[in-house]
């Protein structure tokens, strides 16, 4: 009988908030093939997703990470700057080696054959120092567009077999920067439609909203920030509701603490547009699925790129028609005038005709709705993700 090769992940989040990164690891440790793979996943922080790896079969642990060490400058003012490049020194030897230290030996309890470290190649910089200490190969995915790379992550990537880079758009940032174009793989994240589930009907969802059943309905799935472009929808409203009075546009989405200072200037935005009936915010929602469901047209308006963008895929799975921006990853998921529209980032006037144009031909809104659902079952099923995944695994086993 084949050995099974244990594959440890590592997720890099601290603060045991969850995000897509989560949601990604999962569903790929839940399709790799168990008869071949044995996965363990580490996580920092409780979570409450711990119970979903478990009950795919995934075993997962919970390790502690290295709390950075502060020392008191204050109290001798002349030598605050010798204390601060010490504290940074002890800081880095901490991180990197005493903590790489713990994760090698927690490799070599494990009879670790691969790390995959789940973040980017700017985090778990100490794993990577583990693996080479324990002779385990590692690689990353690198999930974000970063504007800065430090030098001790381009010095240390250099130790990786391979970085998984979620677009095209990710790895031409990462070849940018110097990163060896040789290590790096694109593969999209993926998703299962059938894990995309409705616990509400439409017709109750939009009663809970008090939304009438002859209005239109489009919206912009995302935590209120300005990077994620509310504003520009919420300008595009005024030429849509000057066209379709009976329109209205959902914010689905939290907003932290630092982010109310955006909130408060899109509602005072709302006030002097004259959109206080036609604009909801939803708050923080249990069941995005319910929401999306009950949408004409799911809005996309990131003015800053997106190294993915998995609501989109979301709403690819319930055939929604999709207008999204143009930058990032998004015209490798979105092929505009067939499963979607584009538009021009930050223009709410483009954004609006575009909408405008769905609501008045709703044929080909639901024409490229479908389109886009047959897009995610070629391109974006997370069977292809766990297939060119497992080819990866194997590639760099077999050399090992």
């Amino acid at each position: 009988m084949q050995n099974k090769k244990t594959i440890m992940f590592c997720e890099g989040n601290i603060d045991g908030t969850i995000g897509g990164s989560y949601y990604s690891l999962l569903y790929l440790t839940r399709g790799l093939d168990k008869t071949k793979y044995a996965p363990v996943v580490v996580f920092h922080r409780d979570n409450a997703l711990i119970p979903e790896y478990n009950k795919a079969g995934v075993r997962t642990l919970v390790v502690p990470s290295f709390d950075p060490i502060l020392f008191q400058s204050n109290k001798i003012p002349l030598l605050s700057p010798i204390i601060k490049i010490v504290q940074k020194l002890a800081n880095l030897f901490g991180y990197l080696f005493v903590y790489g230290n713990k994760y090698k030996k927690l490799l070599q309890q494990n009879s670790v054959d691969l790390l995959h470290l789940n973040n980017s190649i700017i985090r778990n910089n100490n794993w990577i120092v583990a693996a080479s200490m324990a002779r385990v190969p590692c690689i990353t995915h690198e999930r974000g567009i970063n504007d800065h790379y430090p030098a001790i992550s381009k010095f240390l990537a250099k130790r990786l077999k391979s970085i998984i880079s979620i677009s095209n758009s990710v790895t031409e940032r990462l070849t940018e920067h110097g990163i060896d174009s040789e290590k790096i793989v694109t593969i999209h994240n993926g998703i299962d439609p059938d894990d995309v589930r409705l616990k509400v009907s439409d017709q109750d969802m939009l009663q809970q909203l008090k939304i009438g059943k002859d209005f239109n309905v489009i919206g912009v799935i995302g935590n209120i920030k300005e990077w994620k472009g509310q504003e520009v929808a919420v300008r595009a409203m005024r030429k849509v509701v000057d066209a379709f009075p009976k329109t209205v546009c959902l914010l689905i989405g939290d907003t932290s603490k630092e982010d109310i200072y955006y909130q408060e200037r899109l509602k005072s935005l709302i006030t002097e547009l004259g959109l206080e009936s036609n604009i909801i915010f939803t708050g923080h929602v249990k069941n995005v699925p319910d929401y999306l469901n009950v949408l004409d047209i799911m809005l996309h308006t990131s003015i800053d790129p997106e190294p993915f963008g998995r609501v989109l895929i979301e709403a690819m799975s319930l055939s929604k028609p999709l207008i999204a921006s143009n930058d990032g990853a998004i015209p490798e998921i979105v092929e505009h005038g067939k499963t979607g529209l584009t538009f021009t980032p930050g223009d709410h006037d483009h954004l609006a005709d575009s909408v405008i144009s769905l609501l008045q031909d709703r044929d080909y809104a639901e024409q490229i709705g479908k389109a886009g659902f047959d897009r995610l079952m070629d391109h974006f099923h997370i069977n292809v993700n766990v297939q060119k995944t497992e080819s990866l695994y194997d590639e760099i086993l077999t050399e090992s």
